[in-house]
């Protein structure tokens, strides 16, 4: 379970039923049932005329997976000493490193490890294909971050247009006796949409977007570190420079924290 993104679901139901409860008189006023049908609605409906069935099924499996599932470790520095271990052992005989792969090792580390010793590409073709494979999944988890950022746009505008017509009702009202008394609550059950439309984008639309984010960029910067591996061992670079190398993807700290530095969270 990821605890961080639970946690942080949680602080945002609370942080929201506070305020509502701090700041209204009467909270039932955000009780709207038209506002919250707009709203969720509208955005769902607009999300199903911008994407088919599949992106948006995939998204949501997405979600479920790397934001509210269990989490898993990246640690750069250990996956760095994993390829300079193999590394040494390729120089001195080229089929046992596949001997050495374990079921903990990344599947791309694997991956590279069978195109080296069951295919024998040179380097061009091990390039091309790794990075092949790198690019691909950029692109898939690209797809997926922008489902979320796409419906992110649209809460707010549904919680516009639900302030709107509240407004038109109560433009139509104002010639009528004791109008000038409705005003006020007229006015606050408008805005109600527009409040669930920030809610929405704001405390989970766009968190969930930015996470999805975070996560593929971890899992991107460890699939380039094993692609540029696989390719100094097909090289038989020597261990010492690979392992330089290596962490010259990653910031001053991080290089320093060791195999035990977990420097990264990731679903």
């Amino acid at each position: 379970m990821n605890f961080a993104g639970l946690l942080g679901l949680i602080a945002a139901v609370g942080i929201s039923a506070f305020a509502i409860m701090d700041s209204a008189k009467n909270p039932k006023i955000f009780a709207d049932p038209h506002g919250i049908a707009l709203v969720i609605g509208g955005t769902i409906t607009v999300a199903l005329m911008s994407f088919n069935f599949k992106s948006l099924w995939s998204a949501l499996k997405i979600v479920t997976r790397k934001y509210f599932g269990r989490e898993r470790a990246i640690n750069y520095n250990e996956t760095i000493e994993r390829i300079v271990t193999l590394s040494e052992a390729y120089r001195k005989e080229a089929k046992s490193i596949q001997g050495m792969m374990k079921p903990s090792d990344h599947p791309f580390l694997k991956d590279g490890v069978n195109f080296l010793v069951d295919y024998g590409f040179n380097y061009e073709e091990l390039d091309e294909i790794m990075h092949n494979a790198v690019r691909g999944k950029k692109k898939r988890d690209g797809d997926e971050i922008k489902v979320w950022q796409t419906i992110s746009r649209f809460p707010p505008a549904f919680g516009l247009l639900g302030a709107t017509l509240g407004m038109i009702s109560l433009l139509q009202t104002l010639g009528e006796p004791g109008a000038q008394d409705r005003i006020g609550p007229a006015m606050a059950t408008a805005l109600v949409a527009t409040f669930y439309g920030l809610l929405t984008a704001n405390l989970i639309l766009i968190p969930i977007a930015e996470k999805l984010s975070s996560v593929s960029q971890a899992d991107l910067t460890l699939r380039e570190i094993i692609k540029e591996g696989v390719l100094l061992i097909h090289e038989k670079k020597h261990p010492m420079f690979i392992r330089e190398y290596l962490k010259s993807f990653l910031p001053p700290q991080q290089r320093q924290e060791g195999e035990a530095g977990t420097v990264k969270k990731v679903a």
